[in-house]
């Protein structure tokens, strides 16, 4: 299995730079009439704002609109944290090309999950499958549950329902990430580690670099080992394939 490149930089340089570091990741820019873009606006960490910026920057170049989006959750309502963390100021300048969705009110599309660990189907926001681009941007940080919050776990948040965490939560968060994976495939993570920015198409290999900036073993993350095996290699396998492609 070949393991695409993941570039790790400045934060400063990310938001100057953007589209140069994007190219070096194999990231293929074409003409799309939708992107959207998951930050995690409704969990634990917040990613920058300036970073959140330049990446619409980016985005406009070769999309006809732009979406914000973000669902529910058991803390936050989106329509209120794009207010608080200033998402809808810095919008008002596109003149209505990129707005900020409350995906929860979107409508609800039931689709199977080939392998499944804990859901035979997800429900999405059809939003999700009508774009051509999916940019996903977590903050990482640790978690109580999956130990690692990063770009696997930012998909979570693309589940629509407010209580998904108490509905999940039983059926053991690391499967139903699994089951996520298999499902929704981000084209672009872009992951604001504080004073540095991971970039990579494949959330897989983001969320392993991502690790080390946590003091984090990998392989003690128990989605990154099932999403791995979905793919049909092993964890311990898929490591060094990684550590060839940092940059």
């Amino acid at each position: 299995m070949a393991v695409n490149p993941v570039i790790i930089c400045d934060l400063d340089e990310a938001v100057q730079s953007l589209p140069d570091l994007i190219s070096k990741t194999g990231f293929k820019l074409e003409t799309v009439h939708l992107a959207l873009v998951k930050p995690n606006l409704c969990g634990l960490y917040h990613p920058s704002l300036r970073l959140l910026s330049s990446i619409i920057e980016f985005l406009m170049s070769f999309a006809d609109s732009v979406v914000i989006g973000e669902t529910r959750s058991m803390m936050h309502d989106p329509d209120e944290q794009f207010q608080r963390l200033g998402v809808n100021a810095l919008l008002k300048d596109y003149a209505g090309r990129v707005k900020a969705v409350d995906l929860s009110d979107d409508g609800w599309v039931k689709v199977p999950v080939p392998n499944p660990h804990a859901l035979r189907e997800l429900t999405l926001p059809k939003t999700i499958l009508d774009s051509d681009v999916l940019v996903n941007l977590p903050k990482v940080g640790t978690h109580s549950t999956t130990r690692l919050t990063c770009a696997l776990k930012n998909l979570f948040g693309l589940l629509p329902q407010k209580h998904k965490y108490l509905r999940y939560h039983p059926l053991g968060m690391s499967n139903v990430i699994a089951d996520i994976a298999q499902v929704v495939k981000s084209d672009l993570n872009i992951v604001d580690g504080g004073s540095k920015v991971i970039l990579g198409v494949d959330a897989l290999v983001v969320d392993i670099v991502a690790c080390r900036f946590l003091n984090l073993d990998p392989l003690r993350v128990e989605h990154l080992r099932l999403v791995s095996e979905d793919r049909g290699e092993k964890l311990e396998v898929f490591l060094e394939k990684v550590k060839a492609v940092e940059a």
